[in-house]
């Protein structure tokens, strides 16, 4: 029993003497641009002083396309004006061509190749420094502009994506934040829940590109496709980038123009509806205008959409605030109801309004949202710009 015992130790220690020194230390950590590479088909390794990785992720994380070939054992990483190629076994490689020498021969183990890293960095024109506390390689490459703007324009599509396909989550994971985006991506699931919109970006133009910091002006249209009603609209929008960690980042997203996609003919169009409805919705934006035409503050806020306190007290205060400001009389000489749903209604409006003080016109074209209570009462959800203009009286 004891030789059999201690047969199978010397069976054991063969399978650990067997095992590669590399496997019993720390891992080596690879990272490009500050960015942690992940090796899936095998562990990146030391030999003759040199850290030996799987091909297929160095060269695809520097942006080459990877050729294989397992007849000859050679693996060719090419790019823009770069063709890089090397042999398993050989410390022969060639740069566009020019024979270079290795310290150290790719090798292919378990079915997967390495070949030395630092080579490959530096024949990208990087550079690469072993840290041998952390057992890790930090390598630094020149960012490529037409390469940011690829990843950058990719970035900007990806969100928009996401935003069409509802997932809140993943839109924000896009953007950064030092907090969990938690609040957002709930008020972003919010607004899906009530609207159905596609969102596309008809034009998308890299204003600034320096370092670790972009900006990106885009042209968008957002158009209902079902839910709660809401206009059309094309947005102008002005993103904020940063690159954290050697990916691109949202950090901030800013409206810079709007523009309601609703022609007057459009507008004009009547939709069908119950007489009741009809009557009662035109008379309660003929009410609106009478009371913000007397600075008529609860008169005009019992017309409009309750939403709290707090948002009822702000909407008062802003009123007042125009009361104080400016003496204006209203005229409502158009108003249609081109949408209408059970309970809710949109009307395409012209209001010529004239300032009491300069004796100034303006002539006003306007969407009101308006929905129905359970009580049957309509009152006003919202308001969108289409038109404004003047003329001196």
């Amino acid at each position: 029993m004891k030789k059999l015992l201690s047969l199978i130790g010397v069976s054991l220690l063969a399978l650990v003497l067997a095992v590669p020194a590399f496997a019993a230390e720390k891992p080596i950590k690879v990272y490009i641009n500050n960015s942690n590479l992940t090796f899936t088909a095998g562990t990146p390794y030391l030999k003759d002083n040199t850290v030996l990785v799987p091909f297929r992720v160095i060269f695809e994380k520097l942006g080459l396309q990877v050729l294989w070939d397992s007849k000859t054992g050679t693996v060719t990483g090419t790019g823009t004006g770069l063709n890089i190629s090397l042999k398993v076994g050989s410390k022969r490689a060639t740069v566009n061509g020019t024979v270079k020498q290795l310290t150290v021969a790719p090798v292919s183990t378990a079915g997967t190749t390495y070949i030395p890293l630092r080579f490959i960095a530096e024949a990208t024109g990087g550079t690469a420094v072993w840290d041998s506390a952390s057992r890790s390689v930090k390598i630094t490459v020149p960012q490529s502009s037409s390469s940011d703007e690829k990843d950058i324009t990719a970035l900007i599509q990806l969100s928009n994506k996401y935003y069409n396909e509802e997932k809140a989550i993943s839109f924000y994971s896009l953007v950064d934040s030092e907090s969990d985006n938690m609040e957002s991506v709930t008020d972003m699931n919010s607004l899906f829940e009530l609207y159905d919109l596609k969102n596309t970006i008809t034009s998308l133009k890299i204003l600034s590109l320096a370092g670790d910091e972009a900006t990106v002006y885009t042209v968008e249209s957002s158009v209902r496709t079902g839910g709660y009603y809401i206009p059309d609209e094309q947005f102008e929008y002005l993103y904020t980038l940063v690159r954290k960690d050697g990916s691109w980042k949202i950090s901030g997203m800013e409206v810079q123009e709007s523009t309601v996609l609703l022609t007057r003919e459009q507008g004009m169009k009547q939709a069908v509806l119950p007489q009741g409805d009809a009557t009662v919705i035109k008379d309660n934006l003929s009410k609106y205008y009478q009371n913000m035409t007397t600075q008529n503050v609860n008169g005009t806020l019992a017309l409009m959409t309750s939403y709290g306190e707090e948002y009822d007290a702000a909407s008062a205060a802003d009123l007042q605030d125009l009361f104080d400001s400016y003496d204006l009389s209203y005229s409502l000489t158009n108003a249609n109801i081109y949408y209408y749903a059970a309970d809710e209604a949109a009307v395409y409006t012209e209001v010529s309004i004239k300032d009491g003080e300069s004796g100034e016109s303006y002539t006003q074209s306007l969407i009101f949202i308006l929905s129905k209570s359970e009580s049957g009462a309509w009152t006003i959800d919202d308001t969108y710009h289409i038109s404004f203009d003047s003329a001196q009286s």
